[in-house]
């Protein structure tokens, strides 16, 4: 009862503040990557806009979350994946009110959008209305509460309909599911590194110099070229975000300086591909903040255009897959295989990764290894890795790998 209250309540007075100021809003969805490109939109905005420029802050991408979020509180007063207990929340109730009066000169709200239900956009959206919309990708997260892709897209593109009658929905070609969208839709900006597209990535490098991550790469975007490069990791990962900061600072008349400025200021998020120096001169990706099909696919292309004595993926759980979780799992496990050295998996799911032991008598140059929890692997790692090896770190942020990325930092 208190949580359908507090969501009304806080609905309200986010309402309030966007019909007192009427912000130009941006809303960032998809299954993967949405903070990321939340990030890089900011960065880019901010060079031209400066403080009239805000974004929400960490993970307020829910239905208490984004209200928050307009209102300017930087987190919640407790994890929102938590019990409601009311008293936690009584500052923030008080607060509330006073807070449609502050960030005043706010011109830009960049706000992410996650869907942890079915009509969670629909609520969203009820008080929200976008200018710009942008849709990362359509994967299967979450598909254990959903129940079916269909419905998936179903939620994510709940958001397109609430666009403004001149508003912009910025998408990702690559993505098959979006590709295959019937949208009616006011304006249409595309992005894309692999196919056609309004904006494309081409002459892609990432690698990691002194233990900081570089990405280069070509934007080409109206017949006109340029060359762009962030301090991030990832061939798609990071520069997908950046292609879709380019179109939103191209929709919005930022000249290519300002918006290849912006993208020099983009840095990884936390456990999001984040590179640090790890134990015996190894090196550490830690991209541990939460793990699905999509995510673990880019994590895994990352690795594998890096150089390395020894690339090692270390693979948890994906929580949340329902029927497919079987066989997502071991697509992932094959597709890992293909590319590390090692496959060490962590976790009751993780067993369909196939990473057996099987260092004795293993077909081919694996090493795979299957450990039952954290500790052991730990361990393991802590005596098996050297000089030049790269460790890929990734999982659902339940599984809170976060303590493998902390013991083995250098």
């Amino acid at each position: 009862m208190f949580s359908k209250m507090l969501q009304s309540y806080l609905r309200f007075w986010a309402s309030r503040y966007l019909k007192r100021v009427k912000p130009k809003i941006i809303a960032v969805t998809g299954s993967a990557g949405k903070t990321s490109t939340k990030e890089a939109i900011f960065a880019v905005l901010k060079v031209a806009f400066g403080d009239q420029v805000r974004r929400s802050e960490g993970n307020l991408n829910t239905v208490y979350g984004i209200p928050l979020a307009i209102l300017g509180f930087k987190k919640p007063p407790v994890p929102l994946d938590r019990s409601f207990s009311p008293w936690p929340w009584i500052p923030v109730i008080f607060v509330a009110p006073f807070k449609i009066f502050s960030n005043s000169k706010t011109k830009y709200l960049v706000l992410e959008m996650a869907a942890d239900k079915p009509g969670d956009i629909k609520f969203t959206t009820s008080y929200v209305k976008p200018d710009i919309v942008v849709i990362t990708n359509l994967g299967p997260a979450h598909l254990e509460i959903f129940g079916t892709m269909e419905k998936i897209i179903a939620e994510k593109t709940e958001l397109l309909k609430a666009l403004s009658s001149d508003g912009w929905a910025v998408l990702n070609s690559d993505d098959a599911n979006l590709r295959q969208l019937n949208l009616d839709v006011p304006n249409l900006r595309t992005f894309a590194i692999d196919e056609n597209a309004d904006i494309i990535a081409k002459n892609i490098t990432t690698e990691i110099v002194d233990f900081k991550p570089i990405t280069k790469f070509q934007i080409a975007i109206d017949k006109v070229k340029f060359l762009a490069e962030t301090k991030t990791l990832g061939r798609q990962a990071n520069v997908y975000p950046a292609l879709a900061a380019t179109a939103i600072g191209n929709i919005l008349g930022l000249m290519p300086k300002q918006i290849l400025d912006g993208l020099k200021n983009i840095r990884p998020e936390k456990h999001r591909l984040v590179v640090s120096a790890g134990k015996n001169g190894s090196i550490i990706i830690d991209d541990c903040y939460n793990a699905n099909p999509l995510s673990m696919r880019a994590a895994l292309d990352t690795l594998k255009v890096l150089p390395a004595k020894r690339k090692i993926a270390v693979l948890g759980d994906m929580l949340e897959l329902g029927e497919i979780s079987r066989e997502a799992h071991q697509l992932i496990g094959q597709y890992a295989k293909e590319i590390a050295g090692e496959v060490v998996a962590v976790g009751d799911l993780a067993t369909n990764y196939n990473a057996e032991d099987n260092t004795e008598d293993n077909a081919g140059d694996h090493a795979d290894k299957y450990f039952k929890n954290k500790k052991e692997v730990i361990d393991y790692l802590l005596k098996e890795i050297k000089v030049g090896d790269i460790l890929l770190i990734k999982a659902s942020r339940g599984m809170q790998f976060e303590e493998i990325v902390e013991a083995l930092r250098a």
